[in-house]
C-alpha cells in the first residue's frame, strides 16, 4: 500500500498570534475545527494549526515550504519583521533553504528548488 501525506499538524498556544504569523509567511486561513485550522495550501496536502498541548512534547518535525524565489521571500518577510532564524541560506544542490522559528518556537522553512 502507497501512503500519501494528508495532513501536518503544528501545535500552538494562542491560535490568532500564529494564524498572524502564518498569514504574514504566506498562508491563508481556510475552514477553522474547533481548537484547529487549516490553511490554504496547493496540492492535496493539508496544513492546520491546532490550538494546546503537543501530546507528545516537543516537535522534532520541520514542514518546509516551496516558494518559486527564496531571496525575494526571506526580504518580503524582513520587511515585516520575520528573520530567518539562521540568516545563512543552505545550498544542497538539490535545494535552497533557510529555517525561520514561529512564536511558539517551532522551526517552519521556506525551500526553493531549482528551476
Amino acid at each position: 500500500m502507497a501512503l500519501q501525506l494528508d495532513t501536518v499538524f503544528v501545535w500552538v498556544t494562542d491560535l490568532d498570534r500564529s494564524l498572524d504569523w502564518y498569514g504574514a509567511l504566506g498562508l491563508e486561513p481556510g475552514p477553522r475545527h474547533g481548537p484547529w485550522q487549516d490553511m490554504i495550501l496547493d496540492g492535496g496536502t493539508r496544513f492546520a494549526l491546532h490550538q494546546g498541548d503537543h501530546p507528545g512534547g516537543p516537535s522534532t518535525s520541520v514542514p518546509s515550504f516551496r516558494v518559486s524565489d527564496l531571496d525575494e521571500e526571506v526580504s518580503r518577510l524582513a520587511r515585516v519583521g520575520i528573520e530567518p532564524t539562521d540568516p545563512a541560506v543552505t545550498d544542497t544542490g538539490a535545494a535552497r533553504f533557510t529555517t525561520f522559528t514561529d512564536p511558539d518556537g517551532n522551526q517552519v522553512q521556506l525551500l526553493e528548488r531549482p528551476s
